[in-house]
């Protein structure tokens, strides 16, 4: 599966042009089996972070490629890259005008754009990547939207970070700090350190709001990660899309310690393998191929998906090349806090909506 992961984008990748009326570019998977009666149009927006930031909307493509090789859904598929966020609205409405039967939005700052389409088109199937902050009780019945709880695998790691920890502090590169799931994850984080370490300190940052750069500037977050290891830190969690990227290359570079966040960076950013010890995970693929699947086999549902530890929506990722690094003793505690996470008998201390 994670091989597929890298075989499947770099194939969808090959396939590039330009999104006609808009500034965004397009990037489709291969066709569906000549067998199906009716191919499946579903279209992908992403957030300006686009598809190369290795964790949030990767993984979130991959679960459109996933439903496109799965020949039991006959899926055709294509993504459309934003660079602003003026373009969410323009790209959402070319899946439309090309009469697509879903789409997928990707990150919480197209929900208002998805919500106004799901509205506009009660025949086309909508489907919002981290938000479901609807307005309309009920919502429209021809939308979802698929939430996580971030701050469960932020936990984990966070506990992991708070263990493993050799100077005792610990910090944070994030994204913007209007976005929920960010925030969830820090939050977390810091629970999860501060449980199994109440001597850590943690320090951290979160990225200001800068237009095209938001989520997508590893320069930031590189030097932000610098200033943070000359205070001391010896692990860093990026969460910030390619922001949150220059923090674990920073730590590379370094030879400190690094946490990726979204999908097992380890696998989608592979030039800081040797840094990383886990990576804090939403199953994001899941989810979006989940959706898709329940659009085509009539079984769609509107309204709210909630992803977590219980239903194995989130959880941390192998420790792969550190996996001598973190003792017996070290695994068995994250075990244990991940199994009472998802029976419900621990809670991070995170509110969430």
């Amino acid at each position: 599966m994670k091989a597929f992961r890298q075989v499947a984008v770099l194939a969808a990748a090959a396939v590039i042009a330009l999104a006609c009326g808009g500034s965004g570019g397009g990037t489709s998977g291969g066709g569906s089996s000549s067998s199906c009666s009716k191919t499946y149009k579903v279209g992908l927006v992403t957030d300006v972070g686009k598809l190369s930031d290795k964790s949030f909307n990767y993984d979130s493509w991959q679960g459109v490629l996933n439903a496109q090789k799965d020949s039991s859904l006959c899926v055709q598929a294509r993504a459309i890259e934003s660079s602003t966020q003026e373009d969410y609205p323009k790209n959402i409405a070319q899946f439309v005008d090309q009469k697509y039967d879903m789409v997928v939005t990707v990150g919480f700052k197209l929900g208002d754009a998805t919500i106004a389409a799901a509205k506009a088109n009660p025949t086309v199937k909508f489907a919002m990547v981290d938000y479901a902050d609807f307005t309309d009780k009920p919502p429209p019945t021809n939308l979802v939207g698929l939430v996580f709880q971030e701050d469960q695998p932020g936990f984990l790691a966070g506990a992991l970070a708070g263990l493993q920890t050799k100077s005792n502090t610990i910090a944070y590169v994030a994204g913007l700090e209007s976005v929920p799931a960010v925030v969830k994850y820090v939050k977390g984080y810091t629970n999860g350190a501060k449980m199994t370490n109440p001597n850590v300190k943690v320090l951290g940052i979160y990225q200001p709001e800068s237009g095209p750069k938001d989520f997508n500037d590893p320069d930031w977050g590189l030097q932000q990660a610098n200033t943070f290891f000359g205070q001391g830190a010896d692990i860093i969690f990026g969460v910030g899309g390619n922001t949150g990227n220059g923090a674990l290359l920073a730590a590379k570079q370094k030879s400190k310690t690094c946490i990726g966040v979204d999908v097992d960076q380890f696998v989608s950013y592979p030039d800081v393998a040797s840094c990383l010890m886990t990576s804090a995970e939403k199953h994001l693929d899941i989810a979006v191929k989940q959706s898709i699947t329940n659009m085509v086999k009539k079984s769609w549902q509107s309204g709210t998906l909630t992803f977590d530890a219980k239903n194995n929506g989130v959880g941390i990722a192998p420790y792969h090349d550190y996996d001598s690094k973190v003792s017996t003793d070290v695994k068995a505690k994250v075990s244990d806090i991940a199994t009472k996470l998802k029976e419900g008998s621990l809670a991070t201390g995170v509110s969430t909506p």
